[in-house]
């Protein structure tokens, strides 16, 4: 096959070139100097203008989060969240949303190497399913030990704060 020897030298070694990489290169210098080419304002006039980028959905398309809470005694109840604008069946949605906004969404797990007291908090746990700010989300809570506890707290009205006086489900005595 022929080739062509190009001028540029690497470590004093002429370096060859097929006459199609050749071509190629030239055709990209080409394009290069055209696109530095000035248009007259006349043509410039005359050239259809770009279509517009279709505008990003707003972040808060993706807000929609299903919350399933246990309270320990197998009774579960299911509620919806959406925000921006608040909605869904969750009670109080907007305080709810506000929190999720100043947390920038729900918590995610207890770090492995977090040390927690053994304070046992309740029974109760929930689960957080959906989509938030566009990141999918799937989180558990619950309030077995002093993290997990502060966790939940963090997360109400989110999720319910328990009822006064009690922790396992029954009153403290």
């Amino acid at each position: 096959m022929f080739r062509l020897r190009d001028r540029a030298h690497t470590k004093g070694h002429a370096r060859t070139r097929s006459p199609r990489a050749l071509g190629r290169s030239l055709s990209a210098t080409v394009v290069l100097a055209l696109a530095a080419v000035p248009v007259p304002a006349s043509a410039a006039a005359r050239m259809p203008l770009p279509l517009p980028l279709p505008l990003p959905l707003p972040e808060a398309a993706g807000d929609q989060l299903t919350i399933t809470y246990d309270d320990g005694s197998g009774a579960t109840v299911t509620n919806t969240l959406s925000c921006h604008p608040a909605g869904g069946s969750l009670p109080n949605a907007q305080a709810a949303c506000d929190r999720l906004d100043a947390l920038d969404g729900p918590l995610g797990p207890v770090p492995h190497d977090q040390m927690c007291t053994e304070l046992y908090g309740g029974p109760q746990s929930a689960r957080i399913t959906g989509t938030w700010h566009g990141r999918h989300v799937e989180d558990t809570y619950n309030r077995n030990d002093g993290c997990q506890a502060a966790r939940w707290q963090r997360m109400e009205p989110v999720l319910p704060a328990p009822a006064p006086g009690r922790v396992s489900g029954a009153p403290v005595r």
